[in-house]
């Protein structure tokens, strides 16, 4: 009890004097204007006195806040309970449930009661709070029970992974007290002990995950739906309730392995943009050459780019039947004497096991198809910035079949 001491001897003694100066005051204001009136400023200075220095202290009445509670006892024993919370009702187990709230009688906001038979519970509340990416222990007596939704901030320390990796973490936990007489008075400190139960859950959880699962923050839920099964069902029975669970940092605890972690990260970056972009590159180029071998089977076989499209994208296999030998042969000459930009040999592929009734998937290449397609419309279009452009080479129908033939040749040489 040294923290009621500490709250109630200071307002106490500054009371008490300030109404004994008040007596002797009305006491000659008695003698010179008559007793009522020094009877009436003393009444005045004594209620003044109870609603300003006292009241707010819980001595002789205290004051009822919106969403707390404040538990009023009779010597050291609990007497009675009283809440403000709007729309919240005080049920008799002392649970709190929706409902229309009873207002206590008051004046003027303040509850009267007759100390010091009957007193406000104090006690002394630790707890964590994280702000702006760093911690603050917090500590002070409190005179009311907050019924509010309250985020409290949970340390973990050098917890360690599957691997033997000591970890750091941030837990934030959002709770909410439903039955303040549970809270104070069946447990101890219900939020040292839901803290202890939130750090022996998730140091479980590590041990049994990996370092790189982890730090990455891949098992974030699964920590999370870990720490809820095994916490608050337990929390429960002390009148506390878990509205929310989130991890906020998770950090290794040894700063080699924070800096080698980044690192990391950095490079993994680094190598999943370079990869991007060399897939970006060389889709980009495939699609250049496959455009110009379809002009140049089109070409060969006397009809328009879009034609052929259409008849592709109504039957691809005639690729690798109708046209297999001009688009095979039209693909060589892409690859060796026109290569684009100069970038690596390119060579496509027909799908094994193509042809009629063969079961090929041909998505991707009409995927290319199409694509090459639109850019052969876009070399179409004149560029307005330069009208001095070298003209590119369209192949005609004998001049294809005089390369086909030539093609043929070199490979019954061979």
């Amino acid at each position: 009890m040294e923290v009621r001491k500490k709250i109630d001897e200071s307002p106490l003694t500054t009371g008490g004097m300030i109404v004994v100066f008040s007596a002797i005051i009305c006491f000659v204001m008695g003698i010179i204007w008559g007793v009522l009136i020094g009877m009436g400023v003393f009444i005045l200075a004594v209620f003044l006195v109870l609603y300003l220095v006292w009241a707010p202290h819980g001595i002789f009445g205290f004051f009822l806040e919106e969403g707390y509670a404040i538990i009023i006892m009779k010597g050291e024993s609990f007497h009675k309970c009283y809440i403000k919370y709007r729309g919240k009702v005080l049920l008799s187990n002392l649970s709190v449930d929706d409902g229309v709230e009873k207002v206590p009688f008051n004046i003027m906001g303040m509850v009267p009661m007759l100390w010091p038979f009957y007193k406000v519970y104090t006690y002394q509340q630790r707890w964590v709070k994280f702000k702006n990416g760093t911690k603050e222990q917090r500590e002070e007596p409190l005179a009311h029970v907050i019924l509010m939704p309250y985020v409290y901030g949970v340390e973990i320390k050098d917890a360690e992974t599957e691997g033997k990796v000591p970890i750091n973490m941030w837990i934030e936990v959002e709770a909410v007290i439903f039955n303040p007489y549970k809270a104070m008075f069946q447990i101890k400190d219900w939020n040292a002990a839901m803290t202890s139960w939130i750090e022996g859950a998730s140091r479980d959880f590590v041990s049994k995950n990996s370092y790189e699962e982890i730090i990455r923050g891949e098992l974030s839920s699964s920590l999370e739906n870990h720490i809820s099964k095994r916490v608050e069902k337990i929390i429960e029975r002390y009148g506390v309730k878990i509205t929310n669970l989130s991890v906020i940092q998770v950090v290794p605890s040894n700063a080699e392995y924070e800096q080698a972690t980044q690192q990391k990260v950095v490079e993994e970056r680094k190598m999943e943009a370079t990869l991007v972009r060399a897939r970006a590159d060389a889709q980009k180029e495939a699609i250049a050459r496959m455009g110009s071998a379809l002009s140049m089977v089109a070409s060969a076989t006397g009809q328009t780019v879009e034609k052929l499209q259409q008849e592709l994208e109504t039957s691809p296999e005639v690729l690798d039947t109708k046209y297999k030998k001009q688009f095979k042969v039209a693909m060589d000459l892409v690859n060796k004497n026109m290569a684009i930009d100069g970038k690596a040999y390119f060579e496509m592929k027909l799908p094994k096991g193509s042809g009629t009734g063969g079961g090929a998937d041909y998505s991707n290449m009409i995927g290319a198809i199409i694509a090459a397609n639109k850019i052969i419309e876009q070399q179409k279009t004149p560029s307005s910035s330069s009208n001095k452009e070298e003209k590119k080479k369209i192949y005609s129908r004998e001049e294809i079949d005089a390369l086909i033939a030539e093609a043929d040749k070199n490979r019954s040489r061979k």
